[in-house]
């Protein structure tokens, strides 16, 4: 749902359509374990096995229809994934090589690994031993019973610098992709630009509604709303069969948090707000099923990897339900900070103000992981990517004291005590060059961050004074932008709003983050076609945004696309 929250959405709907039922119009098992670690794989310098290991049988038919793909790079290491198409009952080994090359010709380090149905044939490697932000290719491939090698995609990925590596970098920001809406236009659009360091995806890769679509031949599979093991991992399975998510899967690394619709919409620890237990059975149950597909699914290391915590990857907090929260670093010029604001702490939504310790976002154990995480960082910028507005925003201009009622409750809005002590811990101990990500609202959105943004004598509207932060939100790969006229003239520290469908890139130097906003064409039309359409600078020290109308150049010795 976008900047109208969701809860307050009731009133605007017609006399007798219910929130449920207008959701539904645009648009199940025991607890299941989650997945081992990624497994560690001893390289070998030689060609890879010619046949298959003991106990592993070849299949009699293979594809690689969902791709490849890559994410969360590390100095020395990336995460490689691919799904195998088969009805093999037995496991099968799966070779992979990477190369510097875009032919493959001198892999730098090549090997097997063993997938099965118990992790729906998909594949994930993190092999080590790489240089730093340097750009690799790679490919998966499996022999067949008659000795047929099926090989997949070439895929492209890069790893993230150490200092002194680089002193520039550019991300993409994207969210919110419902297939039923339309198509992907930004990954077509994406996809052909080399110059890119990464993708961040910040929540809502699938949407778990039914529904009809909006476009012939995009309707969910399976038909209706997901609650099972086997749903979730058909939904993923469609999504990536989608040509331009698998473009961009295949030419940059992902790095990946999840919102609510990978589990259900407005989830939090103990449900949501489309769960019924009565029809859709334990909560419990279904979380473990949409989180297994998840990590089966996607470029990230699975729960409890320990890689986080090298140098490079400056932190990870288990939370024992295969946790999305820690931190990369890209040399001396950012920290990601990547959190869950979902399924960790995150209390049950509420429309009544209550701003106490309990009612929280986070949850005691990741909220203290995060202001250690901004207090020990000493790269330039340190970029918080998590899923919901951290803004608030009002539709009253006043200050809270006269009366004025923020609207957004299920995002840091209705979770005050967090983002109160986020922000005079910002203040109080200096902490400066803090860029908050956000997606979710399906609204472009760019905003200072002040304490108090209605308060003339802590925040000038004018020239930013008084701003502790920056933040800027994506707006939806594809789906309905929900922010309401006028929302600007009352919330000073808005810089710009739009609902148009598209993507952000972010352009890291020492002296600056500029982003930009680029947008795409209707979902509803299949086109790469896109235009700038507004930039803004955060200068170093300065923790507020001043307007530009010129993008960036992309840099000219971008490696080679994936062929």
């Amino acid at each position: 749902m976008g900047a109208i929250h969701r809860r307050s959405f009731r009133r605007f709907l017609r006399p007798g359509l219910t929130r449920r039922g207008f959701l539904r119009g645009l648009g199940s098992m025991v607890m299941l374990p989650l997945l081992p670690a990624c497994e560690r794989v001893v390289y070998v310098e030689v060609p890879v096995p010619s046949s298959p290991g003991p106990g592993v049988l070849p299949p009699s038919a293979a594809r690689f229809d969902h791709g490849v793909a890559s994410g969360d790079p590390l100095t020395d290491r990336v995460v490689l994934w691919t799904r195998l198409s088969t009805e093999a009952a037995a496991p099968v080994q799966v070779d992979w090589l990477i190369s510097r090359s875009t032919d493959l010709a001198t892999p730098v380090r090549s090997g097997s690994s063993v997938t099965s149905r118990e992790r729906d044939h998909t594949v994930k490697i993190d092999p080590d031993g790489l240089q730093s932000y340097t750009t690799y290719y790679f490919q998966f491939s499996v022999t067949l019973a008659d000795g047929t090698r099926v090989a997949s995609p070439i895929g492209r990925t890069k790893t993230a610098p150490k200092a002194g590596d680089t002193d520039r970098l550019r991300f993409i920001g994207v969210s919110c992709q419902n297939y039923i809406y339309g198509f992907f236009n930004p990954y077509r659009a994406i996809a052909i630009k080399p110059d890119f360091d990464a993708i961040l995806f910040l929540g809502d890769y699938i949407y778990e509604q039914g529904g009809t679509a909006f476009v012939p031949g995009r309707d969910h599979l399976p038909d209706g709303e997901i609650i099972t093991l086997a749903d979730y991992r058909t939904r993923f399975a469609q999504y990536r069969t989608d040509e331009d998510l698998q473009a961009a899967h295949r030419q940059f690394p992902f790095i990946c948090i999840w919102d609510d619709h990978e589990t259900a919409n407005n989830s939090w620890v103990g449900g949501s707000d489309r769960h019924d237990p009565a029809t859709d059975g334990d909560w419990e149950v279904r979380k473990a099923a949409a989180i297994r597909a998840y990590f089966e699914w996607m470029p990230v290391r699975d729960g409890n990897s320990t890689a986080y915590d090298s140098p490079d990857g400056q932190g990870y907090l288990a939370t024992g339900n295969g946790s999305i929260v820690r931190s990369l670093r890209y040399g001396e010029l950012a920290d990601i900070i990547l959190l869950d604001t979902r399924l960790v702490g995150r209390a049950e939504p509420t429309d009544t103000v209550t701003v106490t310790p309990e009612h929280t976002l986070l949850g005691e154990g990741q909220r203290d992981w995060l202001l250690q995480q901004l207090r020990s960082s000493t790269a330039q910028w340190k970029f918080v990517a998590q899923q919901v507005q951290f803004a608030p925003f009002k539709l009253v201009p006043l200050t809270e004291d006269q009366g004025g009622t923020y609207f957004l409750q299920d995002s840091w809005d209705g979770y005050r005590f967090d983002r109160n002590l986020v922000m005079r811990t910002l203040r109080d101990e200096a902490i400066h060059n803090v860029v908050f990500l956000s997606g979710d609202s399906h609204s472009v959105t760019a905003w200072d961050l002040p304490i108090e943004p209605h308060d003339a004598a802590s925040y000038d509207r004018l020239t930013g004074e008084g701003s502790l932060a920056v933040e800027f939100s994506t707006g939806a790969v594809a789906n309905l932008g929900t922010l309401n006229d006028g929302v600007q003239a009352i919330n000073p520290h808005l810089k710009y709003a739009n609902n148009s469908n598209g993507y952000l890139v972010l352009d890291v130097t020492a002296e600056r983050v500029q982003g930009e906003y680029w947008f795409t064409v209707s979902p509803q039309v299949h086109q790469r076609a896109e235009t700038f359409q507004r930039g803004f600078v955060n200068a170093d020290g300065s923790n507020r945004l001043r307007p530009t109308l010129t993008n960036t150049a992309g840099r000219a010795d971008a490696a080679s696309l994936a062929p």
